[in-house]
């Protein structure tokens, strides 16, 4: 063997090495001597190759991504221009079954990797997208595609291969097929598309449907307050945790926080923090369960106030846009730092959003259209991939000029595209002559 060829070996032992870490203890158990370790190689060998552990695990993505982005690139190159979001799907879960442990890294671990790895994870989204908007506009005008945004429909396909790559399952033939049928499920002629581009609509008016959560921390109590029970102080020390946990994970990420980062935040010391927490994890987990719990309460009072099941969509999803724009630091963590708390925390995470698929259960009684089997988590999941690019983007604040986007992903598979378009038309235009009206 030539030196050239000891030497790739040994690097691709290495980053072999780093995605059997990774996938088996989590970014933040992948560290160099489990990798040296896995590879079987030597600690000074690994540093010929690597200046250090996020080196390697940049390094192994870029090899997994770059694999990905040829099969796409071959997948949709092959099928019709009008079916190149169908195509890359495909090609996506044939990936995802013919290399679990790098589809598993794509799609789990690089998610705790920190703000460069999300980097990489949103620019290979973004090539794919590239991808499949060239053939698309091969299509011609009239020919029958998909209405929608090809990123978070992409976006979607990544949150939900992540669940079914931790449980290890390998037949996923269904799982693509549904996935299809659900993209097929926005098709309409070209000439009429509305959704193609994730883009900001008009505002939308907040929801009367608030949440009962403080904009902002509680200032500390007055040293020597008489009155201040016990319990009054540690709900106020609590809550002030809480939002610092938040902000300083906006500002440094999961993995960068310390404990000591928070404590200074939130005004307190390290004996206060661990009398109401036993880690960093278990600060980010409670932050993360107070933004779910919030956002599901003030929605559900929302949807349950419209008249017809697309009203009560409508209604959720304005309360819902307004709520992540309320409080931006908080649906910082659901979004992105959700996925870097450990994997312990990521069947709690999955399952908060899987629990917004109730809002959908409705949709099936509309008697237009019968979406395939994982349509709601479909769904939910491409919502999530908006509110994940937003407020990764600092944009949160944004979220309800997407209001309407997401009521029509809501909407389109039970209503078809053109109802469901027509449906949120007629919601604008109520808001436009409300505020003529009301001289706004």
């Amino acid at each position: 063997m030539s030196a050239n060829d000891r030497k790739s070996t040994q690097r691709e032992r290495l980053l072999n090495g780093m995605i059997e870490a990774a996938n088996r203890d989590g970014y933040a158990g992948a560290n160099v001597s489990q990798v040296i370790a896995n590879a079987g190689v030597s600690r000074p060998t690994f540093y010929d190759y690597f200046a250090d552990k996020d080196d390697c695990f940049l390094a192994a993505y870029h090899e997994i991504a770059g694999r990905l982005l040829e099969l796409v690139r071959h997948t949709v190159g092959q099928g019709p221009p009008g079916q190149a979001t169908q195509q890359a799907v495909r090609a996506l879960v044939e990936f995802a079954g013919s290399d679990s442990a790098g589809a598993r890294f794509l799609t789990n671990e690089i998610m705790a990797g920190g703000p460069r790895a999300l980097d990489r994870r949103d620019r290979t989204l973004g090539q794919i997208e590239q991808i499949v908007e060239r053939a698309r506009k091969r299509a011609p005008p009239e020919a029958s595609t998909p209405d929608l945004p090809t990123g978070p429909a992409l976006g979607a396909v990544h949150w939900l291969l992540a669940p079914i790559l931790r449980r290890g399952e390998s037949d996923l033939s269904e799982f693509a097929e549904n996935l299809v049928r659900w993209i097929e499920s926005y098709d309409r002629p070209g000439l009429e598309h509305r959704w193609r581009t994730l883009r900001p609509g008009p505002a939308v008016p907040p929801s009367p449907h608030i949440s009962e959560l403080s904009l902002e921390a509680p200032s500390p109590l007055p040293r020597g307050r008489p009155r201040a029970s016990a319990a009054e102080v540690a709900r106020n020390q609590r809550e002030r945790i809480l939002f610092a946990t938040a902000e300083v994970a906006v500002e440094k990420g999961y993995s960068a926080t310390r404990i000591a980062d928070i404590t200074t935040a939130a005004g307190v010391d390290g004996r206060v923090f661990y009398a109401h927490f036993r880690d960093k994890q278990q600060a980010f987990l409670a932050v993360h369960e107070l933004g779910v719990q919030q956002m599901m309460a003030t929605s559900a009072g929302a949807y349950f106030s419209g008249a017809t099941w697309p009203e009560r969509i409508w209604e959720g999803v304005r309360a819902s846009a307004h709520f992540n724009a309320s409080y931006p630091v908080v649906s910082h963590i659901g979004f992105v730092e959700s996925h870097a708390v450990g994997s312990s925390a990521l069947q709690r995470i999955d399952d908060s959003r899987t629990a917004f698929t109730i809002f959908l259960q409705e949709g099936y009684q509309q008697n237009a259209g019968s979406p395939p089997r994982g349509a709601l988590e479909a769904i939910a999941a491409a919502t999530f991939e908006i509110g994940y690019r937003q407020t990764r983007g600092g944009k949160a604040r944004d979220m309800p000029r997407f209001a309407p986007l997401v009521v029509y992903l809501c909407l389109a598979p039970f209503l078809d595209p053109r109802a469901a378009t027509e449906f949120v038309d007629k919601k604008l235009s109520e808001l436009d002559d409300h505020a003529l009206s009301s001289g706004a």
